[in-house]
């Protein structure tokens, strides 16, 4: 596997790339984050070791840390958007209530294994020529340097991720619909890891029945609502102890949302493979 740096950003934090007939690519990945229109053709799609069917009108997020590739190409024609982490984080900030943004964005490329990539966004004819207007635009804006031709592309930008997130918020099918319904829950909990949240509240956010929430929450991540929320928490914590490896395990774990320290030091040895007073020296160790 080979890890490629071919985009050379002659946008900050963006750049269009129009690839026609795309021949077989092998498995790679790069720093960059893509949104990838599939306008023609089909191919084999290689993700992290899995490979999945690739037809026209379909529509998904890669992030850097993704390998992929393509394998039996047949006239496979691609639209990118390439986009760095940076770019991103501004998104996510303007867009993150947008109905499908999260899922479009975040959950889906996030569940890509577990959903055997069936979570996708799929376009019909019109939705797809609505895109193309929009991409052959912002290229055009890209080859030319017109003055102004950077906040072009960003407006357009802007007006083809709200038209993304509505169809995906708006799709009919099964599995994307079911990732988009639960996505208003899996945010909120990412966004109020470190605060009590009650089962009950996050199935009225999505209108189920708690029973029924569970299972769905379970089928779609693999963990239950409880255990992705210790996750969340156990992760968060361990990113605070990368930042400061002089912070106490007690102040780190209060501050993520456990009121019980050796039950957090238990979570935390579980998900992490050792004990946060372990994972604290070996932070030290690597500074000093």
């Amino acid at each position: 596997m080979k890890r490629f740096k071919y985009w050379s950003a002659k946008i900050p934090g963006c750049y269009i790339q129009i690839e026609r007939d795309q021949i077989a690519l092998e498995v790679h990945s790069h720093e960059h984050n893509e949104l990838v229109f599939v306008f023609g053709g089909s191919a084999i799609h290689e993700v992290d070791n899995e490979s999945y069917p690739l037809i026209r009108g379909d529509v998904f997020v890669l992030r850097g840390n993704h390998f992929h590739g393509f394998d039996e190409t047949n006239n496979l024609h691609l639209k990118m958007v390439l986009y760095s982490e940076e770019l991103f984080n501004s998104l996510n900030k303007e867009f993150s209530e947008l109905p499908g943004f999260q899922t479009l964005f975040v959950h889906e490329p996030r569940y890509i294994k577990k959903h055997k990539f069936k979570s996708k966004l799929h376009l019909n004819t019109e939705q797809l020529n609505n895109a193309a207007h929009l991409l052959t635009r912002m290229k055009e804006e890209q080859d030319s340097k017109r003055p102004g031709y950077r906040s072009f592309i960003e407006n357009l930008l802007s007006i083809l991720i709200i038209l993304m997130c509505r169809y995906y918020s708006e799709t009919t099918s099964a599995k994307p619909k079911s990732l988009v319904h639960l996505s208003s829950a899996i945010t909120f909990m990412e966004q109020n890891y470190n605060k009590p949240i009650l089962m009950t509240d996050l199935a009225r956010k999505v209108n189920l029945g708690v029973s029924a929430f569970r299972h769905s929450f379970k089928y779609l991540t693999g963990l239950s609502p409880k255990d992705y929320l210790i996750r969340l928490r156990i992760e968060q914590a361990a990113e605070m102890m990368v930042s400061d490896s002089h912070i106490h395990v007690i102040d780190a774990s209060i501050a993520v949302g456990f009121d019980n320290s050796s039950y957090f030091s238990r979570k935390f040895k579980e998900i992490i493979g050792i004990t946060p007073i372990k994972f604290l020296k070996n932070q030290r160790e690597m500074i000093e």
